[in-house]
């Protein structure tokens, strides 16, 4: 146990004081971020205006609400990624060998590169979220409610931990922190596209939300999108029936299901547990594959 909490907090320290690292990790969203609220959101905000009598703080409670945690799934993509690019330099250089050299076992080498990565990620995360509801409320007016919060808070735990495991895959398989910090810098842009969290899927073919429906990512920001709407809803007075035209039509937060077959919700987030369990099982095998070729050599 001592040998992972050392490990944890050397990987931990690795990525935190290398802040380019930890910039351009989250560089995407946040230029999304300004561009929903210096644009993109007042088109929205104009959209839902033109059909329901809402004042402009109303709309943009709800829009930038649903906004950010779009944003905050992506974020545990692309910070749980950054963590690992410190691995994927330990696996070029070889240092992982002279790890092994020492009583360290394999499985506590793996375990502190995925709970260093998902604690780093779910805090920076949650911490971005504490300050996107406080921007949020100075900005319309409305706040979150507590139960809201924190539900928001605890999907976030399982965001962080499902992107772990997909990432630590990624990682051993490809051990390039150059391939991979390219990747990093463009599958936010594509994740945010092909799960419906930039543009709404009414707004896109069935191909495409079809092959969303594969991503956890997508299944999770609907749970998310749905959490805070329906705050959102109460609060701001929506009727059941419009608050359903909302969800689907406007901000893809209705049932995807599993590529074009209808499937609940609740089963979906199984599925992306499974997927997350799957990433971690197969990136150990690759990781003993990989040991196993270093003794014969």
């Amino acid at each position: 146990m001592k040998n992972i909490i050392t490990l944890i907090s050397r990987n931990s320290k690795l990525f935190l004081r290398d802040r380019a690292t930890v910039f351009f990790s989250i560089l995407s969203s946040l230029i999304i971020v300004l561009l929903y609220f210096l644009f993109i959101g007042q088109v929205y905000i104009d959209g839902i205006n033109g059909v329901l009598p809402l004042s402009e703080n109303a709309s943009g409670f709800m829009v930038y609400s649903q906004m950010i945690v779009g944003i905050l799934v992506i974020n545990s993509m692309s910070l749980t990624l950054g963590m690992f690019l410190g691995a994927a330099k330990d696996f070029e250089s070889r240092r992982v060998d002279n790890f092994m050299t020492t009583p360290l076992k394999r499985y506590e080498l793996l375990i502190s590169y995925l709970i260093s990565a998902f604690a780093v990620s779910f805090i920076l995360n949650f911490a971005t979220w504490i300050f996107s509801v406080i921007l949020i409320g100075l900005v319309t007016s409305y706040w979150l409610s507590i139960g809201a919060f924190f539900a928001v808070g605890g999907v976030l735990l399982l965001c962080s931990l499902i992107s772990s495991c997909i990432m630590m895959l990624l990682t051993v398989a490809i051990r390039s922190s150059t391939a991979l910090g390219v990747f990093n810098s463009i599958a936010g842009t594509f994740v945010g596209f092909i799960s419906g969290i930039y543009m709404p899927y009414s707004q896109m073919g069935n191909g495409i939300k079809a092959i969303g429906s594969f991503l956890p990512y997508t299944h999770l920001t609907v749970w998310l999108k749905n959490i805070v709407l329906s705050d959102v809803f109460s609060q701001v007075k929506i009727s059941n029936e419009m608050a359903e035209i909302i969800l689907d039509k406007i901000f893809s937060a209705g049932n995807v299901g599993f590529a074009t077959l209808d499937a609940p919700l609740w089963a979906m987030l199984i599925f992306s547990a499974l997927v997350g369990f799957a990433c971690l099982i197969g990136a150990a095998l690759v990781v003993k594959k990989i040991f196993n070729k270093s003794k014969k050599a």
